[in-house]
């Protein structure tokens, strides 16, 4: 008997990983905005370097001129008007606008690539309804099930959690960094809302006061002080790094646990474990 339960175990274990399609999407979206941001942060510093130093000079302005859809036109042609709104800078503010722009394109790369997680983890979720049907029982959906009724932030969090079984427990409460799953989601959920919505600026109040959660902010975001009512939100590059990679294992940790409990061979080849 235990033969044939072997047997059986060999052959999940054989069978192509369902799961490791949607990880390698994942890791393309990240390393495409690791790439394109360590090359920007290089850049615009080193332009700072050149514009800054003694005898150099540098002014850049931009202004903002349109057109009235429903006002007169020349012969068809847009009349522009201005609408008095510049940008200037200039080379003793060179440095801070520069801080300014990195920290905002920082900030929408990694709500870019939490998205991309959140894509991730619907799509792990979908990926097991198909092939586990009393998965896709414990749902609870009513009418039919389809990819497109996966909604986001909790909603989503609640049946990766489901979906993880025993395993998303044990190793949310026992891993190399001590994140708690749930609390680390809920802490870059609200850090990308505030940017996709807020213009970067958190309402502290949306970071719960307790020990865990401030301390792993400022753990995550080591510029940022939670300290009044709203804070603008401050990233450089090793920041952005160093969270692109904390989401990566986030998502990779998601893959590894539905594998598991799947019976999938989830380790990669070059992978030392």
């Amino acid at each position: 008997m235990s033969g044939v339960m072997g047997n059986k175990l060999n052959v999940v274990c054989n069978m192509t990983n369902p799961y490791k399609v949607h990880l390698d999407s994942f890791f393309e979206t990240i390393i495409e905005f690791r790439h394109s941001s360590n090359r920007l942060n290089k850049v615009l510093l080193k332009d700072v370097e050149r514009y800054t130093a003694e005898g150099a000079q540098f002014f850049s302005g931009t202004s903002l001129a349109i057109g009235d859809w429903t006002g007169p036109t020349d012969n068809g042609w847009k009349l522009t008007f201005h609408t008095g709104v510049r940008k200037i800078t200039r080379k003793e503010n060179y440095a801070h606008d520069v801080d300014q722009l990195l920290s905002r394109e920082f900030g929408l790369a990694l709500s870019q690539c939490y998205e991309a997680m959140e894509t991730l983890f619907k799509d792990l979720v979908h990926t097991k309804s198909l092939n586990d049907e009393s998965f896709k029982t414990s749902l609870s959906l009513k009418k039919v099930y389809s990819r497109e009724q996966l909604k986001g932030g909790d909603d989503l969090f609640k049946i990766l959690k489901k979906a993880g079984g025993h395993k998303f427990s044990t190793y949310s409460n026992k891993n190399n960094n001590s994140f708690k799953f749930r609390e680390l989601f809920k802490t870059y959920s609200e850090v990308r809302h505030a940017i996709t919505h807020s213009r970067g600026c958190l309402m502290t109040s949306k970071i719960p006061n307790t020990t865990y959660y401030q301390g792993l902010f400022q753990h995550l975001f080591p510029n940022n002080t939670l300290s009044g009512e709203v804070i603008l939100l401050d990233f450089d590059y090793p920041t952005l790094d160093r969270n692109l990679i904390y989401i990566s294992e986030f998502g990779f940790q998601m893959f590894k646990i539905l594998s598991e409990e799947d019976g999938f061979e989830w380790k990669f080849k070059n992978a030392k474990n």
